[in-house]
């Protein structure tokens, strides 16, 4: 940072204080209480590839959780088109007779920086015959068994030349068999990323010279692995993908002078508010962090307690990383732990320099940025072809490394040249049905697209638009009456009956103006449409609690914009007559779903935005034949039994109402769970599944309700590849599943690709069935979650989630951004929230 930048934050005042409480800061592990990488997030759930990499940090504590239902026999489905399919996993080759000894490792006294503690075991690598791996943290593994069971070592801290003792205890040996090895794994894999030259930022491996900047806006766009080993189907194999992280070149003190600047009259607030919950990451480090809070009563002068004794926090960066804080008058940022922290008993705050900390992500502004998206567009969306061509060039680069093969030779460890290779299946085409029509409508599967064929039909269930009024202000007066006849003449062929509308038109487009005009709307209007002049979030979060909670009201909000492009009016109005009808009970088209006395769940949360510890459970069920008609409740809740809880609870008004309208309970209940992290899935299979479970019991009696469980999740890293000829690959078309070879042994998973892109390669969604109690075969559950990928009425074409889970993302969404309350239950019967 520059002196004047140094100068000009003078201002910020914050004062040090003697340590009276425990505080941790953002060092290595070790330090007073260091925070995990990853910031304070889960990471959205990752199908265990992710999670696994983690577990070459030492954070494998057991055996993968078997999840597989105890009475499924087989797990691969049957049917389809067989096509071949390259995948972005390489084979790991190991022995099988080798004992591999295990030790911990303390430092004394503590040291913080990895790089520091592995260079000091490197002094001493010939305990190990030279071969060793260290996790970087406590970790030793080693084909040498030590003399003693408990060996000590010296070693000198290069920054202040204090002698370390170094203490290596053996605690046990493990077999090529175990589960152990996968940290072995996984370590291995670590180390030769770092042979490689890249560097550990957050979670991921980056290459420092993959930097892409954008100058003008000052970002860069840094290239990375993403690479875990774990246990499959066909082996062991190693899943590599290519990550991306945008860095910000000002640094948090930058963001803090700033804000002084042009608000110094209520700059704490002001703070907080801007760079709260904004990642940032530690130039020292390269670890990532979420920002909780700022302590402005601190400073770098602050004095904590560590175990050798007390020190200032600028004395302690000068220690342990010879880094001297130039601003001893800067505020600290405060990041409560993460989960992982506090399992690995890390329960104290952790303290950050704001001078030493790298703004991460797209402000909002940059995000609507044209220019910035079309950039990071180009750089981070490769053709199928180039990642294959990416990931070989990748095997050939490691496994040309002497390094590498030295290290990786003295465990007996190998890779496969070639990426794996699979059959996949292609699901047949589903039809339409729409008004009158028994035999159905195909459309071009490759695509994932029937907008063509949707256009001009006939609702399957059309609705009928009444009483309906239009709220405009009176510069967008002028676009209403297009608007309306186009309206009513695209909805006319889809069966939509439409009356004229009431519009009443407002002078300003003041907030309040709004508001008050719609609380004035007379309860016997079925919908009401409101034309607004911008994107302003206010004005749109105070429309919405009037019509979802305060007068419970069908609304439909339209930025005035999209009316003015004549050219596009009608596809325009398709699109909201579409939404507008399914609003009021419309059922746009349906599929053939043969299973009868079927209800389907979805459930998914979303952190609301203006209470910092709650989150937004959104939970949808259907209630007919045909899973096109839906009912939607939502809870809130601030830890996972809450969440549990709420869900259970929901789920049994759920229930009730499927019972009202059919006059009995469904036969077959399958539940889709999204929003699961790697971590959550033990709490969702042992606890939360017993409740729903308990639910069922509570209401069915001795009824027989057959339960299937299913954990959907987006955020995987996998990717497939349909094999043209010889490393000549294109994207798999929508309905393709695999089942077989990359799924894992403890689980009955599967992938499917169900959506189609423009741009990139796609990405699948893995589907993990914890329970299923409706002896179906595999493929009738790979079948139900394709036909369900048809039915969200927000999108003519398929998507990448079953529309249940879709649906409840959106009530999730709109509850936790924009309502902060629970919508009134007398909409619950409808899709309100499209």
């Amino acid at each position: 940072m520059s002196e004047q930048g140094a100068g000009r934050a003078r201002g910020f005042g914050a004062r040090g204080r003697s340590a009276g409480q425990q505080h941790a800061l953002g060092g290595d592990e070790g330090s007073p209480g260091s925070g995990g990488s990853g910031g304070n997030g889960g990471n959205g759930g990752n199908g265990g590839a992710e999670g696994a990499s983690m577990r070459g940090r030492g954070g494998f504590v057991g055996p993968p959780l078997r999840t597989i239902p105890s009475q499924v026999q087989q797990t691969a489905g049957e049917g389809g088109q067989v096509i071949p399919v390259m995948t972005n996993y390489f084979r790991l080759i190991t022995p099988q007779s080798t004992i591999v000894y295990q030790y911990h490792v303390d430092f004394e006294p503590p040291v913080e920086s990895t790089r520091m503690k592995r260079g000091m075991l490197m002094e001493h690598r010939e305990l190990f015959g030279n071969a060793f791996l260290f996790d970087g943290q406590s970790n030793i593994k080693s084909t040498t068994k030590l003399g003693d069971e408990v060996t000590v070592v010296h070693g000198v801290r290069r920054t202040d030349s204090a002698p370390i003792e170094i203490t290596i205890k053996f605690t046990g040996e493990i077999g090529w068999g175990h589960w152990e090895m996968l940290r072995l794994y996984n370590t291995q894999m670590r180390r030769n990323l770092n042979h490689l030259k890249y560097i550990l930022v957050g979670r991921h491996f980056f290459d420092p010279r993959q930097k892409h900047q954008i100058r003008e806006h000052q970002l860069e766009i840094w290239q990375g692995l993403l690479t875990a080993l774990n246990e499959h189907d066909g082996g062991i194999l190693m899943v590599c993908d290519t990550v991306f992280k945008v860095v910000r070149t000002d640094t948090v003190h930058d963001i803090l002078t700033d804000i002084l600047h042009r608000d110094r009259g209520s700059f704490q607030e002001s703070a907080k508010r801007e760079l709260g919950g904004s990642i940032v990451m530690t130039s020292y480090n390269n670890k990532t962090y979420r920002i909780d809070d700022i302590a402005f009563d601190k400073n770098p002068t602050f004095v904590f307690e560590r175990r050798h004794g007390a020190i200032s926090i600028k004395d302690y960066y000068q220690e342990q990383y010879k880094i001297t804080i130039r601003d001893e008058k800067q505020p600290l940022i405060v990041c409560n732990p993460s989960a992982r922290d506090q399992r690995q008993g890390r329960t104290e705050p952790i303290l950050l320099v704001p001078e030493l900390c790298a703004m991460t992500g797209l402000t909002e502004s940059l995000k609507n940025n044209m220019d910035v998206r079309k950039q990071m567009t180009n750089l981070t969306r490769a053709e199928p072809q180039r990642r294959v061509q990416n990931l070989y060039q990748f095997m050939q680069t490691l496994k040309g490394n002497e390094n590498v093969k030295k290290e990786m030779q003295s465990w007996g460890l190998n890779f496969d040249n070639n990426v794996v290779e699979l059959p996949a299946r292609v699901l047949p085409c589903e039809k339409l049905l729409m008004a009158g029509d028994t035999e159905g409508t195909a459309f071009q599967q490759k695509t994932g697209d029937f907008s063509k064929e949707i256009r001009g039909k006939g609702m399957k269930t059309p609705a009928k638009i009444s009483e309906w009024v239009i709220i405009v202000t009176q510069r967008d007066r002028g676009h209403v009456d297009d608007f309306a006849s186009t309206l009513n003449r695209v909805c006319q062929p889809m069966g939509v009956q439409m009356n004229r509308p009431t519009v009443k038109v407002l002078d300003n487009d003041r907030t309040g103006a709004f508001v008050e005009m719609c609380n004035s709307v007379p309860p016997n209007f079925k919908i009401v449409v409101i034309i607004v002049p911008n994107n302003n979030k206010d004005r749109y979060d105070a429309i919405k609690k009037i019509f979802c909670c305060e007068h419970p009201m069908a609304s439909q909000v339209i930025v005035s914009r999209t009316l003015s492009k004549k050219g596009m009016l009608m596809s325009v109005c398709t699109k909201i007559g579409i939404q507008m009808a399914v609003k009021l009970g419309g059922e746009p088209w349906s599929l053939v779903i043969p299973p009868r006395g079927l209800m389907v769940v979805g459930f998914d949360t979303y952190h609301d935005s203006t209470r910092k510890k709650t989150s937004i459970g959104g939970f949808v069920c259907s209630l007919n034949q045909t899973l096109t008609r839906w009912y939607s409740r939502t809870g809130a809740h601030e830890n996972n039994t809450d969440m549990s809880n709420g869900f259970a609870a929901n789920f049994t008004h759920g229930l009730k109402r499927f019972h009202e309208l059919n006059g009995k309970l469904p036969e077959r209940v399958i539940v889709y769970r999204d929003g699961v992290s790697e971590g959550q899935i033990p709490h969702v299979f042992e606890i939360e599944l017993q409740k729903i479970k308990d639910a069922i019991k509570h209401l069915a009696g001795n009824e027989n309700i057959r339960l299937a469980f299913v954990i959907v999740t987006k955020r995987i890293s996998a990717r497939f590849f349909w094999k043209q000829a010889e490393r000549q690959v294109a994207n798999p078309i929508p309905g393709t599943i695999v089942d077989t070879v990359v799924t894992r042994r403890e689980r009955f998973d599967y992938y499917l690709v169900s959506q189609s892109v423009r741009q990139g390669t796609v990405s699948p969604t893995m589907y993990n069935i914890i329970e299923d109690e409706t002896n179906w075969k595999p493929h009738h559950h790979q079948q139900l979650s394709y036909k369900l990928c048809h039915l969200y009425f927000n999108w003519m074409g398929t998507i990448s989630v079953p529309a249940p889970c879709q649906y409840a993302h959106k009530l999730a969404f709109l509850t936790g951004t924009a309502l902060h309350r629970e919508p009134s239950v007398r909409l619950a019967d409808t899709l309100f929230y499209l």
